[in-house]
């Protein structure tokens, strides 16, 4: 099974600058809720943070942070974990998705080998979701230089490659990230409504 990594060094800086993924989602820490989820999908599952280190090491699993790269954004939370991933290829996710597709890893795979393209990434329906992605060991070379160069964007790094997009349009965009204090709301009260639409 691939590899996954969950990005959990971001700011936070629209919540007040809280460690989004160890704040508690209707009544679970949010981590939690994208472990259950992505566990299922993947073999070994890395954790990169830049702050509460300890915290997230206690889920007893790697825990890997930016160096170099720090508060350089996502794609350094990436780099380090192409660094410590095993197998060929990494299943990036953000660790402040309320509650990702239970398919991910299988439909991400399944876009990238029917195009016979380097990286794929998911699209609900109204864009990309460029942190939900499976990019392969191989380019870690290529990112280490794109972040040396003052790159910082996703978009503007899978742009360098071929990519593939696995659609999710039956998927609620609520439940890709939680961003703002309007999102995190939003995702509270509709994460109560789960069970009986099915997701």
């Amino acid at each position: 099974m691939v590899c996954a990594l969950l990005l959990c060094g971001g700011a936070g800086s629209r919540l007040g600058g809280v460690d989004k993924p160890l704040q508690s989602l209707a009544g679970r820490l949010l981590i939690e809720r994208v472990l259950e989820r992505i566990a299922p999908q993947a073999g070994d599952i890395l954790i990169s943070a830049n702050r509460n280190l300890a915290q997230y090491a206690a889920y007893g699993l790697p825990v890997v942070d930016d160096g170099a790269y720090a508060h350089c954004g996502p794609l350094a939370g990436l780099a380090a974990g192409l660094a410590a991933a095993t197998g060929d290829d990494l299943l990036c996710v953000p660790g402040d998705a309320p509650l990702l597709p239970d398919d991910l890893a299988a439909r991400l795979d399944a876009a990238r080998r029917s195009t016979h393209t380097a990286i794929a990434h998911a699209d609900d329906g109204l864009g990309p979701q460029p942190l939900c992605c499976l990019v392969p060991r191989a380019l870690l070379d290529d990112l280490l230089a794109y972040l040396a160069a003052g790159g910082r964007t996703p978009r503007e790094w899978f742009a360098r490659h071929t990519t593939a997009i696995a659609a999710f349009p039956e998927w609620p965009r609520w439940a890709w990230s939680a961003n703002t204090p309007e999102e995190w709301q939003d995702a509270e009260l509709r994460l109560a409504d789960t069970l009986d639409s099915g997701l």
